[in-house]
């Protein structure tokens, strides 16, 4: 026997010859492939005994065996010994017909079933040749009168419901099957094809069934298995369809709809390498099979290799040049590679072949919008939509082309009709919130929402959004936003830059840098990512990477106005004016509109003391753009330099009406308003600048200047106080403070600074100038002497007697009338009034002081010359009694102590004033004097009251208000306003009412 090969070829119905019609004949299978076993050389031979029905038996055997040349030999024999023996003409036709001779093997059949109409096997045999090669009514009339000569011919009925199946008949296919199914049972061919109808009818869940059951009838077809995995891919069943293709490729591995099939449902699962390969083998075994290179193409386009996609697509079109879709795919892979000619020429092919691919002109209007051919794109627009006036992609399209022709109303209206015919189309939502960003961003950002909604997992939604809601000021809702974009695709450098313009925003400036350096490393060409970059350097005053980061953005972008306008910012930071001017005036060749170039030229100008100069550069940026905030801001600097106070607070106002709120800002508004007299304004941007930092030296001690041109002295004195506890090299500060500090002082505070400074002065002079210690002393002698006159010292010791009978607890006079003991000589009294008041007061360390300067006569005890050092050198100073007392409480005890005592005694003089006789008014007004120097303020007014209800009242107020006008006049000639000149101004006008 010669060399045979195997070769794949559909089954044949087969029909042995001892079949009689009206018999169940035999049956194979249906249209798919067997193995065809062709005799490759040997001769034929024949016994000369053998009838015709042996040598049909005979061809039979040899054709069952695939060996279809000798069967086709042994037919022809037994044809020529029988002429009228239907079964072999319609057997050599089935032989035929596997050899591929189709007019040979119809000419057979139909002689077959002219001879013997009522032998239905040719006729199916003869129906199965017109269906396979798409002569449906051929196959249809063959059938039926198949089915005219023997209705129980269970298989016409069944090939019958197949040709209405391909006919797209799907009612009459399952009349004709149901009828196969009640002639000839479960059959798996009557079972599958019936699935098939019922899926096209939408009967899904029946037609699994069936597909189900003819495979458990028949686990080796492959056909069966095909068609259920189609049905599981459509209803996105991935899993299980892959399994049913699976198997149809072990029972046969050269079936290439099944390669092509799995191999779409690998590709919609995002396996794209699985894919490949499957689309690959199905175009090694079939290599004219055009929807499998469209196919791969589509892999290829999903993973960006889109030169490929274009050589299977031009493949595609090669094996079937009247194809569309192949032509419209092209076009979109030259889209993407910006072969935009040759993807035009390929959609005007598409459309040249026909509407039935309505897109091409949708995709034709887009590329000639891409390239600015908006008379053609709007053209193809209005076609498309006049042809699909329900299709929403049509106005959505358009829309965005009245969008780039500034047409905002009717690219709104347009994007609007497209929701309303598709609520779903989350590009239309996304489309039209571009559209309203400018003028309408509330809806923008509804619209992005919603487009979110519905395509949660898109990339540009929510990077869109997040700029949107950049440029509203929501940054950290932008922020969110772009951080899932990021998180979408870490791969888009786009994102990664419009998250580092929200950290700027934020001011958080590494974490932009991180970002950016991101981008940079993403897409290292993207100018706007370097100059990002060098800003946020510039802002974290790193200027030397910040010039880096510049030149790179210039050296990509060229002359890109912004890009060497911060470059010229940068410069003037770093003290390089002159490099700073050439860039700015660049800029401005550039751009002669620029206005933040004036500002920043009229900046440097500034710096380098030219400040006309600067103001006339800023008038240019503010004549620009009225509401140039920073051109304002300093142009105000400018004028408050040149004292130019007014002009100055007008411009700061504006400026911080428009957002230059600044601390500088502030501070030189404040001092312009003081140094207009405006010091509540003053005070009131003060207060500003220290609510936000409670630590700004500068506005602190402009802050206490205003109050103290107010007379608010102990504000004042705070807020030096505290400028120099955060700054104490402020020299002049200090002076200022120190003399007010003084000012303020109340009488006990004063009486115990001049005793302190009395003492440290005399004994410091004694060390340094014993002559002018002597002469001191002498001075004080003087007194003594005047304090030693018999008259005065017996009128003193009267006084004090009266005091002490009046009051014995008065320690003021008993220690007074103690020293007057020691002046003359009496010790062991001035012991005994010393005690006195130990007794009153037993903790008294000053009248404990004096007593042992007198003990020990001005002796010093070692064992207690440390503790009362002041008493012993108080005591050789020669004083006057009462004014050596009030040293001694100064020195030994605090200011309030004095100044109870002071009090005290001011109270023991009011209650010695016996009201209701003359005289009584001027004691009390003297009093209420006192009390205004004293304090406090209900006191003094308090003694006014009494004195006012004494009979002598307003003779006796005269005097008293030449005095308190006098000190008042005094303290006005002199700007102040201490709380003793407020208390007597209060005075004043008590009496004048």
């Amino acid at each position: 026997m010669g060399r045979t090969r195997t070769v794949a070829r559909p089954r044949r119905r087969l029909q042995p010859s001892h079949v009689r019609p009206g018999q169940e004949p035999h049956r194979a299978g249906d249209d798919f492939a067997v193995a065809l076993v062709l005799h490759d050389g040997g001769d034929v031979m024949f016994s000369g005994k053998m009838g015709a029905e042996a040598l049909a038996e005979q061809g039979e055997a040899h054709r069952l065996e695939g060996r279809h040349a000798e069967a086709i030999d042994h037919f022809t024999r037994a044809i020529e010994l029988a002429p009228g023996y239907a079964y072999a003409w319609g057997s050599r036709g089935q032989a035929y017909w596997a050899l591929e001779r189709e007019a040979e093997a119809l000419a057979d059949l139909d002689r077959a079933i002219e001879l013997d109409p009522e032998l239905g096997w040719p006729s199916i045999e003869r129906a199965l040749i017109a269906r396979e090669t798409g002569r449906y009514g051929e196959a249809l009339e063959v059938l039926t009168r198949a089915i005219e000569v023997d209705p129980g011919f269970w298989e016409a009925w069944a090939d019958r419901g197949a040709v209405h199946y391909r006919m797209d008949d799907y009612q009459a296919a399952l009349a004709d099957l149901d009828k196969a199914l009640e002639l000839g049972g479960e059959q798996p061919f009557t079972l599958r094809y019936r699935g098939l109808a019922c899926w096209l009818l939408d009967r899904d869940d029946e037609a699994l069934a069936l597909l189900t059951r003819a495979i458990e009838l028949d686990d080796e077809e492959e056909r069966a298995y095909y068609d259920r995995g189609r049905m599981h891919a459509f209803a996105e069943r991935y899993e299980p369809a892959l399994a049913d293709f699976g198997r149809a490729l072990e029972l046969d591995p050269g079936y290439v709809s099944a390669m092509v099939e799995r191999g779409r449902v690998h590709r919609r699962m995002g396996h794209v390498e699985e894919a490949l390969a499957d689309f690959t083998r199905a175009i090694r075994c079939d290599h004219e099979h055009g929807g499998a290179h469209l196919e791969r193409s589509r892999a290829y386009s999903r993973i960006g290799r889109h030169a490929e996609a274009i050589a299977d697509l031009t493949r595609a079109i090669d094996l079937d040049p009247d194809d569309p879709t192949a032509y419209v795919e092209r076009s979109l892979s030259y889209r993407v590679e910006e072969e935009y000619e040759k993807a035009l020429a390929d959609l005007t092919r598409a459309i040249e072949l026909g509407t039935d691919f309505g897109k091409s002109r949708l995709y034709r209007g887009d590329i000639y919008r891409d390239l600015d051919r908006h008379g053609e794109a709007m053209a193809d627009y209005d076609h498309y939509i006049a042809s699909f006036p329900d299709e929403g992609a049509g106005y959505r399209e358009r829309g965005r082309l009245h969008d780039r022709l500034d047409r905002t109303e009717q690219a709104l209206a347009d994007l609007t009709r497209a929701i309303e015919l598709d609520p779903d189309d989350a590009d239309a939502y996304a489309y039209r919130g571009e559209v309203s960003w400018a003028t309408r961003p509330e809806e923008a950002v509804a619209d992005f929402t919603r487009a979110i909604a519905l395509e949660p997992d898109d990339y540009w939604h929510h990077a869109s959004r997040g700029v949107l809601l950049d440029t509203m000021g929501r940054h950290e809702q932008a922020r969110a936003d772009l951080t899932t974009a990021i998180e979408l695709d870490s791969a888009n450098a786009y994102a990664f830059k419009a998250r580092a313009d929200v950290h700027l925003s934020l001011g958080a400036y590494e974490e932009a840098i991180a970002d950016l350096d991101r981008a940079i490393e993403l897409d290292p060409e993207r100018a706007n990512a370097h100059f990002l970059r060098g800003k946020a350097l510039y802002f974290l005053d790193r200027n030397e990477e910040a010039l880096s980061a510049l030149d790179k953005a210039i050296a990509r972008e060229g002359d890109d106005v912004d890009h060497i306008l911060l470059r010229g910012s940068v410069l003037k930071d770093m003290d390089r004016y002159a490099e700073a001017l050439a860039d700015i005036d660049r800029a401005l060749a550039l751009d002669p509109t620029q206005g933040l170039a004036y500002t920043e030229r009229g900046d440097v100008h500034y710096y380098l003391g030219r400040y006309e100069e600067a103001l006339r550069d800023q008038d240019l940026a503010i004549e620009l753009d009225p509401d140039n905030a920073l051109a304002l801001y300093n142009r105000g600097f400018t004028h408050s330099m040149l004292d130019r106070h007014e002009e100055a607070v007008a411009d700061l106002s504006r400026a911080i009406e428009l957002g230059a709120d600044t601390v500088p800002g502030r501070v030189a508004r404040g001092r312009s308003q003081a140094s207009m007299q405006r010091h509540e304004a003053a005070i009131a941007d003060f207060d500003h600048v220290l609510g936000a930092d409670p630590g700004h030296v500068h506005a602190l001690v402009s802050r206490g200047m205003a109050y103290l041109d107010l007379h608010r002295y102990e504000e004042a004195l705070a807020d030096f106080d505290r400028a120099l506890e955060l700054d104490p090299g402020l020299d002049h500060v200090e002076e200022l403070r120190d003399h007010l500090a003084v000012a303020l002082l109340d009488p006990a505070e004063m009486f115990t600074l001049f005793a302190h400074s009395l003492m440290a002065g005399t004994w410091s002079r004694a060390s340094e100038d014993p002559e002018e210690f002597v002469e001191a002393l002498d001075g004080w002698a003087s007194l003594w002497r005047i304090a030693a006159d018999e008259d005065v010292r017996a009128k003193e010791f009267e006084e004090l007697d009266r005091a002490i009978a009046e009051d014995p607890g008065d320690v003021l006079a008993l220690a007074s009338r103690a020293l007057l003991h020691r002046a003359a000589g009496r010790y062991q009294a001035v012991l005994t009034d010393l005690d006195r008041v130990l007794s009153v007061e037993p903790d008294s360390r000053w009248a404990l002081g004096l007593r042992r300067a007198a003990q020990f006569d001005g002796g010093r005890p070692d064992e207690e010359a440390s503790e009362f050092e002041w008493a012993y050198r108080l005591y050789h100073m020669g004083l006057p009694s009462a004014l050596e007392v009030m040293c001694a409480m100064a020195l030994a005890e605090d200011p309030e102590y004095l100044l109870g005592v002071m009090r005290a005694d001011l109270l023991r003089k009011e209650r010695r004033v016996v009201t209701g006789r003359a005289g009584a008014a001027a004691e009390l007004l003297e009093l209420a004097k006192a009390y205004a120097y004293a304090g406090p303020e209900e006191e003094m007014e308090r003694v006014h009251a009494s004195a006012r209800r004494q009979p002598d009242y307003d003779a006796a107020k005269a005097a008293c208000v030449a005095a308190a006008r006098d000190t008042v006049s005094q303290a006005a000639a002199g700007g102040e306003e201490f709380p003793y000149v407020r208390r007597m101004r209060r005075l004043l006008a008590l009496l004048l009412e």
